[in-house]
């Protein structure tokens, strides 16, 4: 593990694989999350890339500013700017899933400069969710539940935070491939990371409150200027296919977007169909060069 601090004073920890002289793929997990999401990309694109998987504010052992006004888009989106160029790159690929793709939907939008692709997993855009119907808007009742204080770090830290494996691995929300369901030991790292700092992870999303005013970041156009990969997981318990299908469609005009739908696999797709993932990275990158 290693750190890198921002021109804003910003540390963040990260996991890294291949040399830096390649291009950098930086990896921005989501909720409730860690590095370890992106161990098998980790070490499938570590040949060309300089793969970095980073903990974002709040995470791991990333730094974690008190507020919930911290946490708003804006912040997380300048983070991801910053970083980049804290490491030493002009651009990077972005690979992003569940919140790091809410991030990245909007790092090409505000910093253009900053990106080469993006590759977002399992997470919709703010076109995808203009319209939802009724049925999504039950699969978000925890967002609603997050908003609350106190109560939904409680019901995260009891029973030994049963609610993160129950993330993973039950039968609603969990990994699909029986195979590839995280041991006990894989589920003690996410409590490791993410369970003893869940305040700061709520809090991105109680910073979506609109009187949290983060930092002010207009965006002059809707257009990505970016090749954009969507890859979805069709049994997402949280985020039906819908969202990336509307995601798709109401795109501001002369983006060039293409959505990839991995059938049985769950939210955590990178993490339920490896292979199938790596595939289709391999061929949009290979597409994109």
């Amino acid at each position: 593990h290693d750190f890198v601090r921002t021109k804003s004073g910003m540390r963040f920890e990260y996991v890294h694989a291949g040399e830096v002289e390649k291009p950098l793929m930086l990896c921005m997990h989501g909720f409730p999350e860690c590095w370890y999401s992106w161990r098998h990309i980790l070490a499938k694109f570590s040949d060309r890339y300089h793969v970095v998987a980073f903990h974002s504010r709040g995470y791991g052992n990333s730094d974690k500013p008190e507020g919930i006004g911290k946490y708003h888009l804006d912040y997380l989106v300048n983070d991801v700017a910053e970083i980049i160029e804290a490491l030493g790159y002009p651009k990077a690929t972005l690979v992003a899933h569940d919140w790091g793709g809410a991030i990245a939907w909007r790092v090409p939008i505000l910093f253009p400069h900053c990106v080469d692709k993006v590759i977002i997993m399992n997470c919709p855009n703010e076109e995808g969710v203009t319209k939802i119907s009724f049925k999504q808007f039950m699969r978000s009742w925890y967002i609603f539940m997050f908003q609350l204080p106190y109560f939904p770090e409680l019901f995260i830290r009891s029973n030994d935070y049963g609610s993160i494996g129950a993330s993973f691995n039950g039968k609603n929300m969990g990994i699909k491939k029986a195979s590839n369901k995280l041991s006990r030991e894989e589920i003690d790292i996410y409590k490791h990371y993410t369970g003893r700092n869940i305040k700061y992870a709520i809090n991105y999303y109680r910073a979506c409150n609109p009187i949290y005013p983060g930092l002010g970041l207009k965006p002059k156009t809707r257009k990505i200027v970016h090749p954009v990969l969507l890859i979805w997981g069709d049994q997402d318990a949280a985020l039906g296919l819908e969202l990336a299908e509307g995601s798709v469609v109401r795109i501001a005009a002369g983006t060039d977007i293409t959505l990839k739908v991995i059938p049985g696999s769950s939210h955590w797709v990178m993490q339920d169909e490896p292979e199938l993932v790596h595939q289709e990275m391999e061929k949009f990158l290979k597409e994109n060069e």
